[in-house]
């Protein structure tokens, strides 16, 4: 079992003075550590809060797709089909799967950030029940062939008849394959009886094996055989965020100073909504939180020296999980922060892990 690695791309900014130069950062720094031996590179979607400079995962990875390795594999970690229209979600899947060649897999979550759900007119109190809707009606589009009859679909803000079908189809399938990004135990069991790939974050090892072990049996109980299962652990993930210094203590001293930035930011955005202001409704849409920054450290990051982070790496690899998206830009780091912290994972810690190359990363 060989462990794998995907470059995650959620850095923040605080105003449009950063907005450019961030980004060519991330795009630098994609192309660098697929070159390097990442095997992927995984992207998420945020709006408005500046809790992810770029907004749009899916014309972010369209770009980056003839700039990095063939071999890349891309994640979308994740989309929130609450704030999509069903249909136009659908092809965006479609139109990604044949840009990527089939090198694709696409995540979904209700996310819930309140200025998010605000600037495009949904409601977070719903967005369980709302996302749980619109995958459906997602599916039964992508199913549907030009001889069936029109499909009526309808969701709490649109509603449509599609005569035709989705366009394009996926590439030589009829979708790419989809996964379900949650933090809990009956998430991981939903998603391995749907035969989806799992993507989690901000857990330890010891809870994760929990969740790696009811996963594995789902999928086997969903219809799955051997050959399915081992695919879908081989690319199912925990993301972390991570910095590597030359120490265990100048990494902690300088990632929590990072981590207060990101706190204030937090704060301020969803103190922007009034009525969802509570601790509760918090904690239910990212889990552990930099509030905490003590339970952040434990349970959402992997720092320390490049000795000290390929042995946390080591904890996750023996309780079954072989691939990790890596956030290295966060916090507000300037491009030479994180630059210093990617090159020292590159250098240092991949060698350490067993990963020197695109072909042995794969």
């Amino acid at each position: 079992m060989t462990m794998k690695f995907s470059l995650y791309l959620n850095a923040q900014t605080r105003g449009p003075h950063e907005d450019v130069q961030i980004i060519e950062t991330l795009m630098h720094q994609a192309v660098r550590a697929t070159e390097a031996g990442f095997a992927g590179i995984t992207l998420t979607e945020h709006h408005f809060s500046g809790y992810n400079t770029y907004g749009d995962n899916f014309m972010l990875a369209a770009h980056l797709v003839p700039q990095v390795p063939r071999e890349t594999m891309f994640s979308m970690a994740v989309a929130v089909p609450t704030l999509h229209n069903p249909l136009r979600l659908a092809q965006k899947c479609n139109l990604i799967d044949i840009l990527t060649r089939g090198r694709v897999i696409v995540g979904f979550a209700p996310g819930g950030s309140p200025v998010e759900y605000a600037g495009l007119g949904r409601d977070p109190s719903t967005r369980h029940e709302a996302m749980m809707r619109n995958l459906e009606i997602l599916e039964r589009a992508l199913a549907k062939t030009l001889e069936d009859p029109p499909l009526a679909w309808e969701t709490e803000f649109e509603r449509g008849l599609l005569h035709t079908r989705i366009m394009p189809s996926g590439f030589h399938r009829a979708h790419p394959p989809f996964a379900r990004a949650t933090q809990s135990l009956e998430g991981a069991q939903w998603t391995g009886r749907r035969g989806w790939y799992f993507f989690t974050a901000r857990e330890t090892p010891e809870v994760l094996e929990t969740w790696w072990k009811a996963y594995e049996a789902a999928l086997y109980e969903g219809g799955c055989d051997e050959t399915t299962v081992a695919e879908r652990l081989r690319w199912s993930m925990v993301q972390k965020q991570v910095y590597v210094a030359e120490s265990d203590q100048q990494a902690e001293r300088e990632i929590r100073e990072r981590l207060t930035l990101m706190a204030e930011n937090q704060k301020r955005s969803f103190n922007l909504v009034s009525g969802l202001r509570d601790a509760n409704h918090l904690k239910s849409v990212v889990g552990v939180s930099p509030q905490n920054p003590d339970e952040f450290l434990e349970r959402a990051m992997i720092i320390g020296s490049p000795e000290s982070v390929a042995e946390q790496l080591r904890q996750y690899h023996a309780v079954g999980v072989e691939h990790m998206a890596l956030l290295f830009n966060y916090g507000f780091m300037t491009p030479a922060v994180s630059d210093r912290s990617l090159s020292l994972f590159i250098d240092e810690v991949l060698p350490r892990v067993g990963v020197s190359s695109m072909a042995q990363a794969h």
